[in-house]
């Protein structure tokens, strides 16, 4: 499956850049696309890049 950004993703991304911001918690630009789209669809996310457990909602699989 391809997931391409859209206009919808694009607010997923502003609303997780303000609130992880106002947590004092920054992500690097592409985790944070990665971190919206896996939001937009609600999909699990495999991963053990650290970064990603800081993200309020997302569904992480280690």
């Amino acid at each position: 499956m391809l997931l391409l950004a859209d206009e919808s993703t694009t607010h997923y991304y502003s609303d997780l850049f303000v609130a992880l911001r106002k947590l004092g918690k920054q992500i690097p630009t592409n985790d944070l696309w990665i971190a919206a789209l896996a939001l937009q669809h609600d999909l699990l996310l495999y991963t053990r890049d650290v970064h990603f457990q800081s993200v309020p909602g997302l569904k992480l699989v280690d």
